[in-house]
């Protein structure tokens, strides 16, 4: 994970989200998490097989503690990660299925990274998944200006700045629409189905299921209250 932090500490933080979830009317349920972090290097992970291996076991804590909160109705949304290609000086990253552990959830959207001008950032992790194969799910916006938390002349960058864009698209659907009438799954599905195909028709490994558009998933929402009426 990110350096000076522990998976350990992850596992904390979940397990205080659950009773966080708990605490919430089940009508009106809703929470987004966003995470931009990942383990990006099998330097840093028990090898694949080992009872303690995160970045390829669903049976980890971690992993089964993002497989809960989304049962519960929790929103989870991970960065696909920034290891396109490895970079000179730094440590070896995964030789090839870059995109680990919860980055990779099948219950986690994966949020990849394109540039305003709608292309995939260099840096964004292309996929097959490790724990899923499909992954990236979607791409939202990077690399523009905004908090400065990486300089105060370095823009916003990285998948990193895109799962918060996403999370935030997330976060106004459930203004509206709590877990109650649309379960984290189904929304994981409409924002994959109504997302704007940059390559190749349907899902592809550079930019998952295309671009989030906010404007065909309120027409998707729309369309389903209707049907409900």
């Amino acid at each position: 994970p990110l350096p000076g932090g522990l998976l350990s500490d992850a596992v904390a933080a979940f397990a205080h989200l659950r009773g966080v979830l708990e605490a919430q009317p089940a009508e009106t349920r809703a929470l987004v998490v966003s995470n931009s972090w990942g383990s990006f290097s099998p330097e840093g992970d028990f090898p694949a097989g080992h009872p303690g291996n995160y970045s390829d076991n669903a049976a980890h804590p971690f992993n089964l503690m993002v497989a809960a909160l989304d049962r519960m109705g929790a929103d989870v949304l991970f960065a696909a990660g920034d290891r396109a290609r490895e970079r000179p000086g730094e440590r070896r990253a995964f030789p090839s299925r870059p995109i680990a552990g919860a980055n990779s959830h099948p219950r986690a959207l994966s949020v990849g990274g394109v540039d305003v001008n709608g292309g995939r950032t260099n840096c964004s992790s292309r996929g097959p998944g490790r724990l899923t194969a499909r992954k990236p799910d979607v791409c939202a916006y990077t690399r523009f200006a905004g908090s400065r938390a990486f300089g105060e002349s370095e823009p916003d960058s990285g998948t990193s700045a895109a799962a918060p864009v996403a999370a935030g698209l997330v976060a106004a659907v459930r203004t509206r629409w709590p877990a109650a009438r649309l379960s984290p799954a189904q929304l994981r599905a409409l924002l994959r189905r109504t997302a704007e195909d940059r390559s190749e028709v349907g899902f592809d490994y550079d930019y998952g299921y295309g671009t989030l558009d906010p404007g065909a998933i309120v027409a998707a929402l729309d369309r389903r209250s209707r049907s409900a009426a």
